[in-house]
């Protein structure tokens, strides 16, 4: 660890490292510490549209192939969707990811907790357990409950915009090769459950939703139900894991020199929480940002990483977000017209979009909209 960096960010998992990498590629000096051990586990279905694996330099056989998406409503009805995805151990791909940031030349620092940080215009100082450092830029990457967040930035993102997931784990042969989504409004009336397999022989069965009282029971009710009993018999849970996850993200994403990537700016999909492409794409965007500001020697590229530039690159940032926001204010689904509207220059895309707009459709199915959207606006 050195004195002075370009960049210094908080946070190795996929937006932090791939902002790390997209910097230290274009010449910048960058640190990225963690205070995650090797070989940690992070609560996440991990499941990843085939599409982003080349784009970031991922090989495909760190996942496993599950070419088929599920979504079974309330009503026992199933949409079968041929899109393909491979599920990855988070510890596995988030580690690979670390690995490309260091051959693009950046630093990363695991085993290292962040004791406190602070604006020294016109950049940061940043004290760890390895030493004090400081940068020009700053990027905050670490997660829903950040820290560089919490004493940096001027707006905070409430614990209770964050949704709960909770898994277990079943070390069991199942033959499964599809991401399946449930809806069961009687045990869960703000979310969804979800089984999604990991390899051949282990199988991961979780709930997600927001407001949720105690998560692991709720987790347990389900898996009386036989439906998912069948799947995994007597085995015994080999783990179980939690986690956050932000569903309404913030207003904007840089604050001066200080920018917010993946969750830590709230950056996720709600109701089918699926956070890994966007914060790849946040951490990419946010790197090329600073990039251009180091290059120019101006601030003035900043500007680029901003909502509407993450709305043009991720469709489904872009529907889940305007399905989400219209739930709230007139507590029903939005038509797919209203969608349409918001795609009338990519009429490209209105298929995919469509095909998106009737799984969400199925994933509210017989849920407590009331509940799900007081929830946010009591936050907003």
């Amino acid at each position: 660890m050195r004195e002075q960096y370009d960049v210094i960010v908080v946070g190795g998992g996929p937006s932090g490292t791939t902002c790390a990498r997209a910097l230290a590629a274009r010449g910048a000096a960058v640190l990225v510490i963690d205070k995650k051990s090797p070989g940690w586990h992070k609560p996440c279905g991990g499941g990843i549209p085939d599409m982003m694996f080349a784009p970031f330099g991922v090989p495909k056989a760190l996942g496993f192939s599950t070419p088929l998406v599920r979504v079974l409503d309330a009503h026992r009805r199933e949409m079968r969707i041929p899109m393909a995805y491979h599920t990855v151990y988070r510890d596995r791909f988030d580690e690979h990811l670390a690995e490309r940031a260091q051959q693009a030349g950046a630093e990363v620092i695991f085993d290292t907790m962040l004791l406190d940080v602070e604006r020294a215009d016109p950049g940061f100082v940043v004290k760890t357990s390895r030493g004090t450092c400081r940068s020009r830029y700053l990027v905050g990457a670490d997660g829903c409950m950040s820290t560089v967040r919490r004493k940096l930035f001027p707006e905070q993102l409430p614990e209770s915009m964050c949704a709960i997931a909770v898994e277990h784990w079943y070390r069991v042969a199942h033959g499964i090769t599809s991401l399946d989504f449930f809806v069961e409004p009687e045990i869960l009336g703000t979310g969804y459950a979800y089984v999604f397999p990991k390899d051949p022989g282990l199988l991961v069965v979780g709930i997600a939703g927001i407001a949720v009282d105690k998560p692991r029971a709720v987790l347990e009710r389900l898996l009386d139900l036989p439906r998912y009993r069948r799947l995994v018999g007597d085995t015994p849970v080999a783990a179980v894991h939690g986690a956050r996850i932000p569903y309404r993200h913030l207003s904007r994403l840089h604050d001066g020199r200080l920018l917010l990537v993946g969750d830590a700016a709230g950056l996720n999909t709600p109701i089918i929480f699926a956070g890994i492409p966007i914060a790849l794409q946040s951490g990419q965007l946010a790197g090329e940002a600073i990039a251009a500001a180091l290059a120019a020697h101006s601030d003035a590229p900043l500007d680029r990483y901003n909502l509407d530039a993450l709305r043009a690159g991720s469709l489904g940032f872009l529907i889940c977000h305007a399905f989400y926001d219209h739930l709230l204010q007139h507590r029903r689904p939005p038509p797919f017209v209203s969608i349409a509207r918001l795609l009338w220059r990519r009429p490209q895309v209105l298929s995919r979009a469509y095909v998106i707009h009737r799984a969400l459709l199925r994933l509210i199915d017989g849920l407590d909209l009331v509940r799900m959207a007081s929830g946010a606006n009591s936050q907003s």
